[in-house]
């Protein structure tokens, strides 16, 4: 039996760019060779199909499958820049709870018939009530952070109340990381988003005009193999696969001055 990993990608606030996370990791470990499902569990606004550019194949949804309307296989859509990465879009309208063994059984049945090797779970921006379902069938969070005050203590709450979830394995992402802002002490630096939150670091997105305008067209970030934010996404994917890998490997120069604190 190949053994799945599930990761909620979570922040209890909007804006800070899970859905844009869930699309481009998983992506990125699918072509790293890995199978890799991304299930859109936003039900309040979801929007996980619009990054990936598949919201004209969608027939049915997560709640759909377990509510037993359809098998597991009517929902997902197998992505066709890859063979190995599938998606599940979350109901258009708010959707119906989903419980916790439920979602865990149909999270078990896909990965056994897909063979999956991780479920990458996009949340809601705030706690809605599917983020308990969400938490009892993960087994690592990715919280995800920027700059702002704001979603700094998001991240501080969102790893606290997973921790007493039962969630020990959370990580944390600095997404739109401006390191010229760092540079002229406008921003807090890594340490210090590290040190409010209390997560430790798996990877920093840098902020980049390039991916808001893949978002516009639907495509992710394969297609700018070059690029910073290209190599942050590799970075994370070898990191959740185990992997010790420099900060900024693979970034432009401009990085290698990057003040921390």
């Amino acid at each position: 039996m190949n053994y799945c990993v599930n990761v909620m990608v979570t922040s209890f606030k909007g804006g800070v760019g899970k859905s844009t996370i869930t699309a481009n990791l998983g992506m990125t470990l699918a072509k790293r060779g890995k199978r890799v499902l991304a299930l859109d569990c936003d039900f309040n606004m979801r929007c996980l199909d619009l990054i990936l550019g598949l919201e004209s194949h969608i027939i049915y949804d997560i709640c759909d499958v377990c509510r037993g309307s359809v098998p597991f296989s009517k929902a997902v859509i197998t992505d066709p820049r890859s063979e190995n990465f599938f998606f599940c879009p979350a109901p258009y309208a708010n959707g119906e709870m989903v419980s916790a063994p439920r979602l865990r059984e149909v999270l078990e049945q896909a990965a056994e018939e897909y063979q999956l090797d991780y479920i990458l779970i996009d949340t809601p921006g705030d706690m809605s009530p599917i983020l308990d379902s969400v938490a009892d069938a993960s087994d690592k969070a990715l919280i995800v952070a920027t700059h702002q005050p704001t979603s700094i203590r998001a991240a501080e709450k969102t790893s606290s109340i997973l921790s007493d979830k039962g969630i020990a394995d959370r990580r944390l992402i600095i997404n739109n990381f401006d390191a010229a802002a760092v540079r002229r002490k406008v921003r807090p630096g890594i340490i210090d988003i590290i040190d409010r939150t209390y997560v430790q670091l798996i990877g920093v997105i840098p902020a980049s005009n390039e991916l808001a305008e893949l978002q516009e067209s639907g495509s992710l970030v394969d297609t700018i193999p070059n690029s910073d934010v290209k190599a942050a996404f590799d970075n994370m994917a070898k990191r959740l696969e185990g992997q010790s890998v420099p900060l900024f490997e693979n970034f432009g120069g401009r990085y290698n001055s990057v003040k921390l604190k």
